[in-house]
């Protein structure tokens, strides 16, 4: 088991546990600048079970990826995915973006405040999750979603949308650059429009939210969306 954190202290406290559930443990706490993340991972293919990840990195230099860019790619690697777990004090916080753009290959963010066996959990559900076994609330269907803003600007562009199979009143941020490399629209192209795309409709909250195959579609009928 991989524990990666450039916080050796809190690397530590994230080993412990794993080691008392039976885990042996390698920590790493200096991450190169220049890499990007594939270029971390690449190494790591093969040569660990799994990988547990703090989010943020660049405490103590410019790292060029976060935790969550890291577990996700991790996850979702075609020819040899690495099971990984994303542990975060960020998970409320501004960096919530950040994390809410990988958020397909993360099926768990384990909270650092509250870490003790949690994340034995977590890694026993990312397991099962990599071997096909979606639970309800990681499970995609079908859905229009109503782009109804769109903010270009900020560490993590977004935008303001009505997911109709999830909660068809409550308007929820979106990863913006997912929408544009699907669509091929400019951001102020974007407000009014609809789209399509297979979402985790069962995910209690909006930041569990993750989307996939996204496509432009057909406006709805006039007056669809009233009660």
């Amino acid at each position: 088991m991989l524990v990666a954190d450039d916080d050796p202290r809190d690397a530590q406290s994230v080993a412990d546990p794993l080691e008392d559930a039976g885990y042996r443990t390698t920590i790493i706490t200096d991450f190169d600048p220049a890499q990007d993340a594939d270029a971390f991972l690449a190494p790591l293919l093969g040569k660990y079970d799994a990988l547990v990840c703090d989010h943020v990195l660049s405490g103590r230099s410019a790292v060029r990826f976060t935790g969550a860019e890291l577990v996700s790619k991790a996850n979702l690697h075609a020819e040899h995915p690495l099971p990984a777990v994303l542990i975060s004090s960020h998970a409320n916080t501004d960096q919530k973006g950040a994390i809410h753009r990988w958020r397909e290959g993360i099926p768990k963010v384990v909270d650092k405040s509250d870490f003790s066996d949690v994340v034995v959990d977590a890694i026993d559900f990312t397991l099962a999750e990599l071997s096909g076994k979606f639970a309800r609330e990681r499970r995609t269907f079908a859905t229009p979603i109503e782009v109804l803003d769109v903010v270009p600007n900020g560490e993590v562009p977004q935008a303001r949308v009505i997911v109709v199979g999830w909660r068809i009143a409550t308007s929820v941020w979106m990863p913006l650059e997912p929408i544009i490399s699907a669509t091929h629209l400019r951001p102020a192209e974007l407000r009014g429009r609809w789209l399509e795309a297979d979402v985790n409709c069962h995910a209690k909250e909006a930041a569990d939210l993750y989307y996939r195959n996204i496509v432009l579609a057909p406006d709805l009928p006039e007056g669809w969306l009233e009660a």
